[in-house]
């Protein structure tokens, strides 16, 4: 067994196990590393609990908000309409709504027994659940594309073109902005 490990790790490329096993597992880190692991898998688990989804998902969905907050901020002010505090807390409002919409179907899904449909057992909650949250990942995309093009961000071409197939209106605003 020890001429294997020996032969794993030599052929790829370390120069012996104790090289290999340093490398892989980081033992001098131990503690600090394997606590900080069991906190992450435990907010982790207790998460997707709660709302449904993964942890990966959530850190998205938190980029796609705080990037359209940071984007909408930008463009209002380069509208000259500034920054003010109502218009922020709608972001935060949305925010909310979109929990909400996300946690409560999770908590159905979990909770609400489902009974089989001519003989298909199907979750109509479990299924609302991945549909409300791919709704909220679509329409933070959508907005923040709608602030891209309120700045004024080309990208080659590539913030327009998305902007045009997804038929949004402030493509319309700013071409009729830009004719004036």
């Amino acid at each position: 067994m020890i001429k294997l490990f020996k032969y794993t790790a030599i052929s790829n490329g370390y120069d012996s196990v104790q090289h290999m096993k340093e490398s892989l597992f980081h033992p001098e880190s131990f503690s600090w590393a394997a606590p900080l692991a069991g906190v992450l898998g435990t907010v982790s688990v207790i998460f997707e609990q709660i709302f449904g989804i993964h942890i990966v998902v959530f850190l998205v969905l938190c980029i796609l908000f705080f990037l359209e907050l940071y984007t909408g901020i930008k463009a209002s002010k380069r509208e000259g309409k500034g920054f003010r505090s109502s218009k922020f807390q709608k972001g935060w409002f949305k925010l909310g709504v979109y929990a909400v919409m996300i946690g409560s179907m999770n908590i159905c899904a979990i909770y609400i027994p489902n009974k089989p449909i001519f003989g298909i057992n199907i979750n109509i909650y479990g299924y609302l659940h991945y549909v409300f949250y791919n709704y909220v990942l679509i329409a933070l995309f959508i907005s923040n594309v709608e602030n891209f093009v309120r700045l004024g961000w080309k990208m080659n071409g590539f913030i327009p073109l998305i902007a045009k197939r997804l038929n949004l209106e402030v493509v319309e605003k700013e071409k009729n902005k830009d004719s004036k």
